[in-house]
């Protein structure tokens, strides 16, 4: 499988994408096509619950914190629900 003997995941996101971060308004979004259009809190969620990842180190790059509306590296961490995990390792870095 894909994920097997995977002893770490990194997981970029544009720290500038207020929109596509996390759903705050808790309604599902959809493209123009009506397909489901999931956040990458629900992505990154959604990948660290394979079995094969339960004891996978996580690193986030949260990339574009050069721009000037970009969100905090703690909001970031709030918006992908980081304090929420639960016997895993993880780290947030700005870049």
């Amino acid at each position: 499988h894909y994920y097997q003997n995977t002893q770490g995941v990194i997981f970029v996101v544009d720290s500038n994408d207020r929109e596509r971060i996390s759903d705050d308004n808790g309604q599902q979004s959809y493209d123009k096509d009506g397909k489901i259009l999931f956040t990458a809190r629900d992505e990154l969620h959604r990948m660290l619950a394979e079995d094969e990842l339960k004891d996978a180190a996580l690193l986030v790059l949260a990339n574009k914190q050069d721009l000037p509306n970009a969100m905090s590296i703690n909001e970031c961490t709030e918006k992908l629900g980081l304090n929420q995990l639960r016997n895993r390792e993880w780290y947030i870095q700005s870049t």
